[in-house]
């Protein structure tokens, strides 16, 4: 409740005085979510720094999935929550998938082009940039069919030769 709410005075004290099991920083509630993914679904940064700063990655949760296979990073994505995306992405599996999504593409399918210009900022050595989910469409493609067009003019004007303009998805279209 604290983490979803932004009541950042509790965490820190809930952090510090407890263990991960008297926090019941590992309990999942019936979507399976950690507390992280609360804070991060709602944009809380101050609590993720300090899930970052006391907690190690797997008693944080940072790359657990939920029910639906959405980790922390993924709902910072989808929601568009730069500032905890920046935080995160030191910290998480950036190409973890969710049904072929990775954070990445869940960013350029919802237009967030803040949190696209943060992915690539952040160095392609890390970032799949042409990632594939289930039915072969790439980021650039899912930011295309969407009408994002500043995602689309970021990913024509990023530097790298690698983002694939004319890949094909699984019936043949580009």
């Amino acid at each position: 409740e604290a983490c979803e709410n932004g009541e950042t005075k509790i965490v820190q004290l809930l952090l510090e005085r407890c263990n991960s099991e008297e926090s019941g920083l590992n309990i999942k509630d019936e979507y399976w979510n950690l507390a992280l993914m609360w804070a991060c679904e709602n944009g809380h940064k101050d609590i993720v720094q300090l899930f970052i700063e006391h907690c190690n990655s797997e008693e944080s949760g940072l790359n657990t999935k939920d029910n639906l296979g959405i980790t922390a990073l993924m709902w910072a994505c989808h929601k568009g929550h730069r500032d905890v995306v920046k935080l995160l992405l030191d910290h998480s599996d950036p190409n973890i998938h969710c049904f072929g999504f990775t954070p990445f593409m869940i960013a350029c399918g919802k237009g967030q082009k803040d949190v696209v210009q943060l992915f690539l900022d952040h160095g392609d050595a890390n970032i799949d940039v042409n990632a594939r989910d289930y039915y072969g469409w790439t980021p650039f493609m899912r930011a295309c069919s969407k009408g994002h067009k500043d995602v689309v003019q970021l990913l024509l004007n990023h530097s790298n030769p690698r983002i694939e303009v004319n890949a094909k998805h699984s019936n043949g279209c580009t």
